[in-house]
């Protein structure tokens, strides 16, 4: 082989190992945890929610650097993509998840929060997520989402008997409604609304009371018996 041909094969041997390097930074660049996150956003947008889930998925697998979203929040993105996609049960199972793993001041902590009470809320399954929040025993949680939980009313003035006639006073915590009897039966949404204080005159009173919330949960009933004399 003489100069010529082995100068050529020389360059020919570099371009072609220049354009294998630019190629595989090509590769390389779009397979990263941003650039497929983009992606999926990308897809998410077009409306195709179960391909931007696998998309995640496929970030999941590149090692996290720099200032690459956490496993926790690349799980939470691909929960809103499946709620979106209708798959709630799976979105809500990947929540719980993250839940589990993160902690209370952790921001993907707070966000899987906020991912479950949208999942329950648009399906409409308010006991579910009243007995989550409950359960949690966190009460940064619960009073951020009181309006999901139930409250049992309280009595200002205790069961009793008084000398005098009673402005009976009910509190309640919560978003929502308080119903009442005066005669003992059980109180239902077509009893007395509470909207003040229940003037007790002389006699005797079984006072029943329960809270129902705006999404229609109910609480314990409350009983009070007062007797008010005629002094």
């Amino acid at each position: 082989m003489n100069k010529k041909m082995r100068r050529a094969v020389i360059l020919m041997t570099i371009a072609v190992l220049l354009v294998a390097g630019f190629f595989y930074y090509q590769y390389r660049q779009s397979n990263t945890r941003q650039a497929l996150l983009q992606k999926s956003m990308e897809l998410a947008r077009e409306g195709s929610y179960a391909d931007a889930a696998r998309t995640i998925d496929k970030a999941l697998t590149v090692k996290q650097s720099g200032t690459d979203l956490s496993d926790e929040a690349l799980y939470l993105k691909k929960s809103e993509y499946l709620q979106k996609s209708g798959d709630t049960e799976q979105a809500m199972s990947i929540v719980m998840l993250v839940i589990k793993n993160t902690q209370e001041g952790q921001k993907e902590f707070d966000d899987a929060w906020a991912r479950a009470v949208s999942i329950l809320s648009e399906e409409e399954e308010f006991d579910t997520l009243a007995s989550l929040l409950e359960g949690s025993g966190l009460e940064s949680i619960k009073s951020r989402y009181y309006n999901y939980l139930v409250y049992d009313p309280v009595f200002r003035d205790l069961p009793g008997v008084y000398h005098k006639e009673l402005l009976l006073i009910i509190e309640s915590q919560g978003v929502g409604s308080v119903f009442y009897t005066i005669d003992g039966s059980d109180p239902t949404e077509k009893s007395n609304l509470y909207t003040g204080g229940i003037l007790l005159r002389p006699g005797i009173f079984t006072v029943k009371t329960m809270f129902v919330n705006r999404y229609g949960l109910r609480s314990n009933i409350v009983t009070g018996t007062y007797q008010i004399l005629d002094d």
